[in-house]
């Protein structure tokens, strides 16, 4: 009687240290997950949007500057943006500089995205040419406006998510 009350014992003192040892295990494997949860969303690079609504109005023949100040992103900075119109469509140019050696397109660097009332106008021309001597190059865009009622907004962004933008007036 003795010795089975003893393997009786002993058997559910093994059984509720198994049951244990499986909760912990458990436990070390959700902190685990939970971990790598937490080094993959503080991982991402969170997006810096910086935009001025200005008061500038552009309008026919005559190229309207709308930065005050430079944008600097990651790996170009854009020294200044002009816009006119002409010819009934909006005419961009982009002053940029890549912050590297590399000879590339600016397509390489970044993307320009020009809105009117939320919705995205059509490209009509794009002009990347750039001189192998020149630090500064001109980025020339074109695109067909919807009206003159509603602000245009212009949006360079980088491959990382840092975005810049102005607003402006057409007359």
């Amino acid at each position: 009687m003795k010795k089975t009350t003893l393997l009786l014992l002993s058997s559910a003192f093994f059984l509720l240290g198994g049951c244990a040892n499986n909760s912990n295990n458990s436990q070390s494997r959700n902190d685990e997950t939970s971990s790598s949860v937490s080094k993959t969303s503080s991982s991402k690079k969170s997006s810096t949007v910086s935009e001025t609504s200005s008061n500038q109005v552009v309008d026919s023949d005559n190229e309207t500057t709308l930065l005050s100040s430079t944008w600097q992103f990651d790996k170009f900075t854009v020294h200044q943006i002009e816009a006119e119109i002409d010819d009934g469509q909006l005419e961009v140019k982009v002053e940029w500089q890549p912050n590297t050696e590399k000879r590339a397109a600016f397509s390489n660097f970044g993307q320009v995205k020009v809105t009117q009332n939320g919705q995205t106008l059509s490209s009509v021309e794009q002009d990347d040419d750039f001189d192998a001597d020149e630090a500064i190059r001109d980025l020339d865009l074109t695109y067909r406006y919807q009206n003159k009622t509603n602000p245009v907004k212009i949006e360079i962004s980088s491959a990382d998510g840092e975005k810049h933008a102005v607003s402006f007036k057409l007359q």
